[in-house]
């Protein structure tokens, strides 16, 4: 976007790159108040515009709204703080001393930073959300369109040329030819399936249908696609992340690790000291492999053609209702936690019902499960569900999450709107043709065959939850107005919970029923209650 001379001093301001390279625009927010950063970083799930452009957007929608121009402003000033930059030198010369020489990582968490990552591939995406001490927001594949996004190649595909390039290349070219053409086919289907009723706003309407059509859509999304995202991070994890960028075996990744540390230096020059490749992390992306193979563990027998996804619990405490109840109990008691087990194991089932209930009975649509039930032993499942529904499972950090290398052996999932809309057997033959290429490919480049394994494929993924996560997961994943892949692994965990443990199951509020109305209803209330925050405002 080209700016103003006047857009352009306000830019430098708050942001530390006002223009960004095509590939892995990664920028410094900063001098921005907490709140105003935090809002920005929360519309990047709903819009396609950079962190920027929203800046100036919803600045000039401010400034205009009060009868004046963007340009009326005055220009914060360009001044140096001398005492600021000498506290900063003393403060760098501490912490070189304790963070940095003693190892007093602590004082490295102290030290908050607040990034912009743009036009990067959802390959390295998935890389850096696995980290569960930080704050993400990311364009949504469901409120966005993806049609006018670029797709990363990689440089090491590129160079090798022949027959894996054209395989790559087909890939891209081939499913974002009918992930653009779906968009709009599948939107007039659901159209004219289910016209606008009466007493439905059309507002909401055309956002229920959106979503519903980008869902199935998305499947022939590949992870080289471009997107953007925000990040909130302490010193010490931000070190962390670099270093395993910059330790990984992709380009892009250790591009990204550079330019994420380029960038966050400007505000943490002495905490960023050891981000830099680490020799045993990159021995392990060399050796894992390596003995995978040496075991004839490394390869599956490809699954051709469609699938369906699975959910299995792998481990599950045996006690877990008796040891849940004594763990509520145990911060009320003198007494120790055997003790209090054995308690409740001594009350018959209606007994520890009864408690169970008057201990929930005042708990609200929106209170979170009482701490207390993080207390028992994990639940660990193993499930095989595609890689979009999992890139919405993987922002429940608080947990264990392990994923295997994206792979098209174990099959696609077909979006039953695809068939619906007629778009069925054109999706099979793209996504059959795509895991021919991959599996070439891979064969070469294990780790580049990732970029071009579109969302539709099946993954295998180990997720280790806490009592307290499983239930707070299964009623937020399992609600209608949810994505179906990951609705049906969220119920899919709740059956094989409510089995082992039913005393537990029975309080936790799995949302079975019609996605549509369900949807619709959640965007007519969202509407309602935006109007209503309007209104106060405006009397405020």
């Amino acid at each position: 976007m080209a700016y103003s001379e006047f857009e352009r001093k306000l830019l430098e301001t708050y942001f530390s790159v006002v223009d960004g390279p095509e590939h892995a625009d990664i920028y410094l927010v900063h001098n921005l108040p907490a709140e105003v950063a935090a809002t920005l970083n929360g519309v990047y799930s709903r819009s396609s515009k950079s962190m920027r452009d929203q800046f100036l957007d919803r600045l000039r929608q401010g400034v205009e709204s009060q009868g004046k121009k963007l340009e009326d402003l005055p220009l914060p000033p360009d001044k140096t703080d001398q005492l600021s930059a000498v506290m900063a030198d003393k403060s760098g010369k501490f912490l070189k001393t304790y963070a940095i020489d003693h190892g007093h990582n602590s004082l490295r968490e102290g030290s908050v930073v607040h990034l912009a990552v743009e036009r990067v591939s959802q390959l390295v995406t998935r890389f850096i959300q696995r980290e569960r001490r930080c704050s993400f927001e990311e364009s949504s594949t469901r409120y966005i369109p993806f049609t006018a996004e670029t797709h990363y190649r990689d440089p090491e595909v590129v160079a090798a040329g022949g027959d894996v390039l054209a395989d790559y290349d087909a890939v891209l070219a081939e499913t974002f030819a009918l992930y653009t053409r779906a968009t709009e086919q599948l939107l007039a289907h659901l159209k004219s399936i289910r016209p606008l009723a009466e007493d439905e706003q059309r507002g909401a309407y055309m956002r229920t249908l959106k979503a519903e059509a980008f869902d199935a859509a998305r499947y022939l999304l590949t992870p080289a696609i471009y997107t953007k995202w925000g990040i909130v991070a302490d010193a010490r994890t931000l070190s962390d992340i670099i270093t395993e960028l910059r330790s990984h075996p992709l380009a892009e990744f250790q591009l990204v690790g550079e330019r994420i540390k380029e960038q966050a230096e400007q505000v943490l020059p002495t905490l960023l000291t050891h981000a830099k490749p680490n020799a045993y992390q990159q021995s392990l992306h060399e050796m894992l492999p390596k003995v995978a193979k040496e075991l004839g563990i490394a390869k599956a027998k490809p699954h051709v053609g469609p699938a369906v996804g699975h959910t299995g619990l792998l481990r599950y405490d045996r006690d877990l209702d008796d040891r849940l109840l004594a763990s509520m109990l145990f911060e009320s008691s003198q007494l120790p936690f055997g003790a209090l087990v054995e308690r409740t194991k001594a009350m018959t089932d209606e007994a520890r019902e009864q408690l169970l209930d008057r201990l929930m009975a005042a708990r609200s649509s929106h209170d979170p499960w009482p701490q207390g039930l993080e207390g028992g032993d994990m639940f660990e499942f193993e499930t095989v569900l595609d890689f979009g529904a999992y890139r919405d499972i993987g922002r429940h950090r608080k947990g264990f999450q392990q994923q295997q290398l994206l792979t098209t052996v174990h099959g696609f999932a077909v979006p039953p709107l695809m068939q619906e809309a007629g778009l069925g057997d054109e999706y099979v033959e793209v996504m059959t043709r795509t895991a021919v290429r991959q599996q070439r490919l891979s064969e070469q480049f294990p780790n580049a065959a990732g970029y071009v394994t579109p969302f539709g494929f099946l993954q295998r993924v180990r997720l280790i939850f806490d009592p307290r996560q499983v239930a707070y997961f299964v009623e937020l994943r399992s609600g209608p107005e949810g994505h179906f892949s990951y609705r049906q692994v969220a119920l899919d965990m709740f059956e094989h919970v409510r089995l082992v443990s039913p005393l537990f199951a029975k309080f936790i509020r799995a949302k079975s029923g019609g996605a549509f109305l369900g949807r619709l209803d959640s965007e007519m209330s969202a509407d309602e209650r935006r109007r209503r925050r309007m209104e106060a405002a405006g009397d405020a």
